[in-house]
């Protein structure tokens, strides 16, 4: 009857739609034979997004699941930014824009400046200062190296370390090659006190080697490091040293700046 074939053709209709789409489907799910990777990427990140994307280039640009390959992308720790999309007929382009890194950390690793570790083996930059801390974490050190730093920029003086012993105690060393024992603790004052004499005495004598140790309360033992000019290593400079004590008291991971 009349309902029935209604129905016989409207199921064939249906399959038809299906086996139609499904056609359409195949055609345009084709295999991936163009990755295009943009961004500032190194040779190092370049392949480490590349070992991702060859697990994923098993399904064609239609079946290929974008935001699984964003998270696994981004679960690389470095990437700041990641986007993926289809390049018809049959390619990718990912974009992948990275944390920017303010310091090396350790032997390894690298720090953004919010104090993330991001591992990136086979990258290197000698341009970067190198921060380490057994005590302090990764983002309680760059905000003592942001804290330092912020404090030698008038005096034109860049940290390329900063380093934390096993006792809680800061060292820094300056791009000019002086290396200076800060201590545990007001570390803004003991610098203001380097930087007084740096300006009065040092300063002349660079770049010749200096160790500064600022430890001592009221004083600085400086060590000019020249065997020409012995009598005058480990000078104590006391009273005309003395910077302005920092009206700070805040504290901040277990010392006062």
């Amino acid at each position: 009857n009349a309902v029935m074939i209604r129905a016989v053709l409207a199921v064939i209709a249906v399959l038809s739609l299906v086996v139609a789409g499904t056609w359409v489907w195949l055609r345009l799910d084709q295999p991936i034979r163009v990755v295009r990777v943009e961004g500032a990427a190194s040779v190092a990140e370049q392949e480490a997004v590349q070992g991702i994307l060859d697990d994923a280039l098993i399904n064609g640009v239609l079946s290929i699941d974008l935001e699984e390959l964003t998270t696994r992308i981004f679960a690389l720790s470095w990437p700041r930014e990641v986007r993926v999309r289809r390049l018809w007929p049959n390619g990718l382009v990912v974009r992948v824009q990275r944390e920017p890194f303010v310091a090396a950390w350790g032997d390894s690793g690298f720090l953004t400046s919010a104090g993330k570790v991001v591992v990136l083996p086979g990258h290197e930059d000698d341009s970067l200062p190198v921060l380490s801390a057994e005590l302090s974490s990764p983002a309680q050190t760059m905000e003592t190296f942001l804290l330092l730093q912020e404090r030698l920029r008038a005096s034109e003086l860049t940290i390329s370390g900063l380093s934390e012993n096993v006792i809680g105690e800061w060292a820094l060393k300056l791009d000019n090659g002086v290396e200076l024992m800060l201590g545990s603790s007001g570390l803004a004052e003991r610098l203001g006190r380097f930087l007084a004499l740096y300006h009065r005495v040092l300063e002349e004598r660079m770049p010749a080697p200096v160790r500064v140790d600022a430890r001592y309360q009221n004083a600085l033992a400086v060590n000019l490091g020249d065997p020409v000019e012995a009598q005058e290593n480990n000078l104590l400079a006391l009273e005309n040293t003395q910077a302005p004590r920092s009206q700070e008291s805040d504290t901040r991971h277990g010392f006062r700046y």
